[in-house]
């Protein structure tokens, strides 16, 4: 009996198949199922944006996981700018 395959939908758009790879990294990490697609794949890639696309039913949950890493990115990057001093 044939597997279905699962019904991925697009998640984000990054500008190189490095990022897409970070980020399908990260998913992938809390069990997210991602695809890639676009210029990068295969065996010569080619520089350009690459389409993260995740399981349908996963999506939201992606999403929210990428939503708070922006902001706890965004927390880190102001802890640099404060010397500490008042």
């Amino acid at each position: 009996m044939p597997v279905a395959t699962p019904l991925m939908v697009h998640l984000t758009t990054v500008g190189s198949m490095f990022e897409a790879r970070v980020v399908m990294a990260r998913l992938g990490a809390e069990g997210i199922l991602t695809q890639l697609r676009g210029p990068g794949e295969g065996p010569y890639p080619f520089p350009g944006p690459v389409e993260v696309l995740v399981v349908v039913d996963q999506a939201g949950e992606a999403r929210e996981l990428l939503l708070a890493d922006q902001v706890e990115a965004l927390f880190d990057a102001g802890d640099e700018d404060f010397s500490g001093e008042l």
